[in-house]
């Protein structure tokens, strides 16, 4: 009995197993004759991928058995599939990355990044502040450390205007700002004289009777208070604007317009005022012609600064001034012999600042 049951047992693997070779042989025969081509589309349930540039068989692998949800396998149409693909394409007038036309169009504004802080526009704002709050001597310290940084023109013309006004108060005038340190009270003592006082502060005394108002320069009396300037002056001549700036220290007070020597002869370097004269007498080099004192056809004006050289071109150079004219129209140009021209009120002043033996010139490119 036992020998039958395991006859029958092994006929059926056979019988089972011949049935499901056959099956299987079957199906890869009919996969083999219906390759599928993945270059105009994919079956249903097959995902092409788009880096197909090659036809690629499918092969099947082990199929699972038909189920009434799940019909067996059929015959690709490949006509079928290069229609399906060719209605998967674009239509025409639509491009890929292009808005609907009906969408709105969305203005974008991109934020420009703050500027840098720039140390001379922070310097001349702090500087327009103090203004505003009456504090002029902070205002002139830092209107003159911002002249020194890199302005634009507008704003050097704003700095500068700014200084020669603030001078015109704390310095020219009767005025004494508290804890200015470019002025001081004088207490006249006996024995003083405005030119003694002049020379223990290096300043002029036609300045020091100017700012005091002095009716008669000559008579002081012990125990009189002088607002006195602590000098000296100096100048800086620039040959490319054609100007003479006066400093005290290093603020800018004073500004004047300049004619300078024909064909650049005005020499570079630093020059030390040596001489001073009111009405002098003038020989000129060229024609050998002398001008006596008060002659109205005098070139060189009613002012004469001599200068001497100390450095740069000018070493060793003489017979360099600065003087007037009687020629206004020659301020601004290159028309002199080498000397510094300028008009006879502003020459008068400037003989009023500068001090000989003490003073410095510059002369600048």
């Amino acid at each position: 009995m036992m020998k039958r049951s395991w006859t029958i047992l092994s006929a059926a693997i056979v019988i089972a197993a011949g049935a499901w070779g056959y099956y299987a042989w079957r199906h890869m025969r009919a996969d083999m004759e219906n390759p599928v081509v993945a270059s105009g589309g994919s079956p249903p349930g097959v995902e092409a991928t788009a880096q197909s540039t090659s036809p690629t068989p499918l092969r099947a692998t082990r199929p699972s058995a038909p189920t009434s949800e799940q019909p067996s396998a059929m015959p690709v149409d490949e006509k079928s599939i290069e229609e399906r693909a060719d209605a998967a394409e674009p239509t025409a007038g639509v491009l890929a990355n292009q808005p609907p036309s009906n969408a709105q169009p969305v203005e974008i504004t991109l934020s420009q990044p703050p500027k840098p802080a720039s140390p001379a526009i922070d310097t001349l704002e702090s500087a327009r502040q103090a203004v505003q709050r009456g504090e002029f001597i902070r205002a002139r310290t830092e209107f003159a450390a911002a002249l020194r940084m890199e302005l634009t023109d507008e704003e050097q013309a704003e700095a500068r205007n700014e200084l020669l006004r603030i001078a015109q108060t704390l310095i020219f005038s009767r005025a004494i700002g508290t804890g200015d340190p470019l002025v001081e009270v004088h207490t006249v003592a006996a024995g003083d004289t405005l030119y003694s006082i002049g020379r223990q502060y290096m300043v002029t005394e036609e300045l020091l009777a100017k700012i005091n108002q002095l009716a008669d320069p000559h008579r002081l009396r012990v125990g009189q208070t002088l607002k006195v300037v602590r000098g000296p002056f100096s100048a800086i001549i620039s040959k490319t604007h054609h100007r003479m700036d006066v400093y005290l220290e290093d603020i800018l007070v004073r500004s004047y317009r300049v004619g300078l020597g024909v064909n650049g002869g005005t020499p570079t370097g630093t020059w030390a005022v040596n001489t001073k004269l009111i009405n002098p007498d003038w020989t000129d080099p060229t024609t050998n012609q002398h001008y006596l004192a008060e002659d109205p056809d005098n070139p060189i004006g009613e002012r004469w600064l001599g200068l001497e050289g100390l450095a740069g071109e000018a070493v060793g150079r003489t017979g360099f001034g600065i003087h007037g004219t009687i020629d206004p129209e020659s301020i601004g140009q290159n028309m002199s012999l080498g000397c510094i021209r300028l008009k006879p009120d502003d020459v008068a002043e400037v003989y009023e600042l500068l001090v000989d033996r003490h003073s410095r010139v510059t002369v600048v490119p």
